[in-house]
């Protein structure tokens, strides 16, 4: 992959040149890696894998203010027939625990001819320090614990989705770039033929002129050149439509779309690399790690681990409610606000309740574990999936490339047959006929090749795509 700053612009400049003439000579080679990294730092899908993860970041913050301290304070009065009924005055701070318990501390200010008598507190007011504590349901986990928890393992889950969705737009826009790539070079091996026939019909027409060849020949050598010229647009249309489709990847700062000019061809048939295919005890270890190792998988494990969490706290339902509450209360005098305290002034209670026959909450937790069920089997279901589809993919690799081997072969042995004909023909003893079909050969057998190569790295990058790991080893 290309990192170099000092051709970026120089891309740039080259992919907004408006089209010129097919055929035109080029002297830049657009590769993969070049389209990867305009994929990785520009393409809108690409952004929206970065929002995934301020998203997950988004979520903790927000379920961390679930412990936030918390002010509070009321002030309710009531004048009637010029007299004060009453003024009730307090406030005070709540802070929760992450372990349930909830501390809080507060002021009580009250007064009035009509007070309820249990408001009633000393002139200088009442203050209070205290602790509320759950002895049984929300004692291990409550719905804020439980919030907290799977938010941060939802901010885990976004680093798994953002490599499956870049993973899956690499495998899309590598698919398309291999597309582009056979399209020129059926271009090439076309262009090539139809000179090759015009240089024929040229010298047919000489032969000819000069007695040497029947009218019949300039004709069917005529006939080869259109019919070749016919390939040739029908292959110049192809690859201008693969550009454009390739087009559709590249993007650059402020969602710009840009465009691939003749200024940018693929890379030719000769200059295509062939990597050779993984060994076998290879694939056994990358079908082995899929488990773990496949943002599919790591997102069906964070998926369970948050829906275990919610089995907990449905489970914490079957206990009863048991919060036991506890204030110490005192006097303010001056401004040490203990210099009153008293160890026999204070006020606690506790609360209590369960459901007799817990139907809701059995319900809830009978539901929950049915779905853990359900995304375990599917887990299972999306690991052989995965695991056949890598297979496939290698298998794919080892027959293509034997194919290519054989066809590497064929296309030298067709121009040798070629080539024999052409001297055969020289000499008279062969025919236009059998030059074109010989030729017609080669050039079957050359796009032949060429779609073999294709797919064979298609299916080399659709291997990487199948672990999981395409983004990862490209980044």
């Amino acid at each position: 992959m290309f990192t170099s700053r000092k051709f970026k612009p120089l891309l740039l400049w080259l992919l907004l040149v408006p089209w010129s003439l097919i055929g035109q000579e080029t002297t830049t080679i657009f590769t993969q890696g070049q389209l990867l990294w305009y994929v990785k730092n520009y393409h809108p899908i690409s952004i929206q894998g970065e929002l995934l993860l301020s998203k997950g970041e988004s979520t903790v913050r927000k379920a961390k203010g679930g412990f936030d301290p918390y002010i509070y304070g009321n002030m309710d009065q009531k004048y009637y027939d010029e007299k004060e009924y009453y003024s009730i005055l307090n406030g005070g701070l709540k802070i929760p625990t992450w372990y349930g318990i909830e501390l809080k501390t507060g002021y009580d200010q009250n007064t009035g001819e009509f007070l309820n008598p249990e408001n009633n507190v000393p002139s200088n007011g009442l203050w209070y320090a205290g602790i509320s504590v759950p002895l049984g349901q929300g004692l291990f986990l409550d719905k804020r614990r439980a919030t907290l928890k799977q938010a941060q393992i939802f901010s885990e889950a976004t680093q798994a989705e953002q490599k499956q969705l870049m993973n899956n737009l690499y495998f899309d826009a590598v698919k398309q770039y291999w597309k582009w790539v056979e399209a020129w070079n059926h271009y090439l091996i076309y262009k090539e033929s139809e000179e090759l026939a015009q240089e024929r019909f040229e010298g047919v027409k000489k032969s000819f002129e000069f007695g040497d060849n029947p009218a019949i020949d300039t004709l069917e050598a005529f006939l080869q050149v259109q019919n070749r010229q016919m390939y040739l647009n029908q292959s110049i249309l192809y690859y201008q439509n693969a550009t454009l489709e390739l087009s559709n990847y590249l993007w650059f700062s402020n969602n710009t779309p840009l465009e691939i000019s003749d200024s940018l061809r693929p890379p030719a048939l000769k200059d295509l690399q062939i990597q050779a295919v993984i060994p076998s005890a290879a694939l056994q270890a990358r079908v082995e790690q899929l488990g773990v190792s496949h943002p599919a998988m790591q997102l069906y494990d964070f998926k369970l681990s948050s829906m275990d969490i919610d089995r907990k706290l449905k489970a914490e339902g079957l206990k009863p409610k048991i919060n036991l509450n506890y204030n110490a209360i005192n006097e303010p005098v001056g401004l040490d606000l203990g210099n009153n305290y008293n160890i026999q002034n204070y006020k606690w209670g506790f609360e209590v309740g369960f459901p007799l026959f817990l139907r809701e909450q059995r319900g809830d937790l009978q539901l929950t574990k049915i779905k853990i069920q359900e995304t375990e089997l599917g887990q299972q279901q999306k690991l052989l999936e995965l695991q056949n589809k890598l297979r496939k993919y290698f298998n794919e690799q080892v027959n293509l490339d034997t194919q290519i081997t054989l066809f590497i072969s064929a296309v030298g042995n067709y121009e040798l047959l070629l080539k024999g004909e052409k001297q055969k023909f020289n000499t008279g003893e062969s025919s236009l006929f059998l030059i074109n079909s010989r030729e017609m050969n080669v050039i079957q057998a050359r796009l032949k090749l060429t779609e073999l190569i294709t797919k064979y790295n298609i299916s080399q990058i659709g291997f990487e795509w199948a672990a999981g790991s395409l983004f990862t080893n490209t980044l």
